[in-house]
């Protein structure tokens, strides 16, 4: 047998495979979304007008950042030890746990939301000056509670690794979405307050379908007694950590260039940065099926197994998308015109940083596996602190290149460390099993 003949039979291995059915539903939807969302903002910026448009970026950068700040890291601790709770058969403890969590986002949420109500007129008058912001403020402390409550349900099918679910549901609410946007467009009718609606109908419709699909035992009281609050909140406080962390790093290259550098160096870098964003959902839908899989694991051979069969499936897409750095010339003109030129460039470098997070990423969800969540907060703080140190040496002195080589070079460095930290978790975890 040949390379070629055994590179197909490899090929048509993974394509057997759930995981990887899983991964096209998934990637499939969204990058079908993404399209969606992409037509609609083409849309509401030539209707509503860049002011306009303006107040409703402000509304949902809030509604974003607030539903991010209430979610507390519970989607990925219930997704973790529901998967656990059911592989083992204890479907009272999966319902137990959602009937926590579900209450604890409600709480906090409807809390949110009265406070939200009351403070909008003081940010939209004090803050941006600017009246008009104030039902918009107050519609995102709304959209704020549908995210939370939606992010449960989905947690459920994400646990019961019903993906191709979750990808058509997905599909659905973005279309209801798309629909009534374009309508109001058509009617010349829409409005800021119409658009956030719009936006987080979408979410209450996908919220409706899935608890329509859950298991009825999920909404009724446990003869098993209440989950432990204590032991959701021991695990999610360090997802938390995580997501704050990660959040200021994600963004850290961006800050810190717009810091150092002219505003249009920013925009040939967040060019660069809005071409790789398609490929990136690749990792992000890589953490979303694998998560469940990981969190089953109780023995050493199995997450060995695991470091295997992923590394075949993230070194065969890591080659493909080496191809996007030899096509990235034609691609940036194509969208972007010749003013755009220097971004090839920046594009190609990030292209290495993107191929590191696709193959790395799915070796560092084993913490879940272990048990570990401090491992992602600690992950997160090493990419922090390389990719500040590095901002602040190359940026002054190399601009955007400089940005996107250390996006680059704390991957590599962070991942190796990262890694390194995980293996000596996992020994440790190997001698308590």
């Amino acid at each position: 047998m040949n390379i070629f003949d055994k590179l197909k039979k490899q090929i048509r291995d993974l394509l057997s495979r759930d995981s990887v059915r899983h991964i096209g539903w998934v990637y499939s939807s969204r990058m079908v979304t993404a399209v969606m969302r992409f037509a609609v903002a083409v849309v509401v910026a030539r209707t509503l007008g860049s002011e306009m448009v303006g107040v409703l970026t402000i509304a949902s950068v809030v509604m974003g950042i607030s539903e991010r700040l209430l979610e507390m890291g519970l989607t990925t601790t219930m997704v973790r030890k529901m998967s656990m709770h059911l592989s083992r058969g204890e479907e009272q403890k999966s319902a137990s746990i959602f009937q926590r969590i579900f209450f604890v986002r409600i709480s906090a949420s409807v809390l949110f939301v009265i406070a939200s109500w009351f403070v909008a007129p003081v940010i939209a008058e004090r803050m941006f000056g600017n009246p008009a912001l104030v039902m918009p403020l107050r519609l995102a402390g709304i959209g704020s509670l549908v995210w939370n409550v939606w992010n449960n349900t989905d947690g459920v099918l994400r646990a019961m690794e019903k993906f191709r679910e979750v990808a058509i549901i997905d599909v659905i609410s973005h279309v209801f979405r798309t629909v009534l946007i374009l309508f109001f467009a058509w009617k010349a009718i829409l409005s800021v307050e119409h658009t956030l609606i719009f936006n987080i109908s979408q979410v209450l419709v996908a919220f409706a379908i899935t608890s329509l699909m859950l298991p009825k035992s999920f909404f009724k009281g446990t003869s098993g007694g209440k989950y432990p609050l204590k032991e959701i909140f021991s695990y999610s406080g360090w997802i938390y950590a995580f997501s704050i962390i990660f959040m200021v790093f994600d963004r850290l290259d961006v800050l810190m260039l717009g810091y150092f550098r002219e505003e249009s160096e920013v925009g040939l870098y967040g060019v660069a940065f809005t071409m790789i964003k398609p490929f990136e959902l690749l990792p992000e839908t890589l953490n979303t099926i694998f998560l469940p899989k990981v969190s089953k694991f109780t023995k050493k051979i199995e997450i060995f197994r695991y470091f295997k069969e992923t590394l075949k499936l993230t070194s065969i897409i890591g080659a493909l998308c080496l191809l996007l750095i030899f096509v990235a010339r034609p691609l940036m003109m194509f969208f972007y015109g010749a003013e755009y030129e220097q971004s090839v460039q920046l594009f190609q470098i990030l292209v290495g940083a993107f191929i590191l997070l696709t193959i790395l990423n799915p070796f560092n969800l084993i913490g879940h596996s272990i048990n570990k969540p401090q491992l992602f907060v600690i992950m997160a703080s090493i990419n922090l602190v390389l990719n500040f140190t590095g901002n602040i040496i190359f940026i002054p002195r190399y601009g955007a290149v400089g940005a996107a080589v250390v996006t680059l070079v704390s991957r590599v460095l962070g991942g190796l460390l990262g890694l390194l930290v995980l293996k000596k978790y996992l020994e440790k975890w190997q001698e308590e099993s």
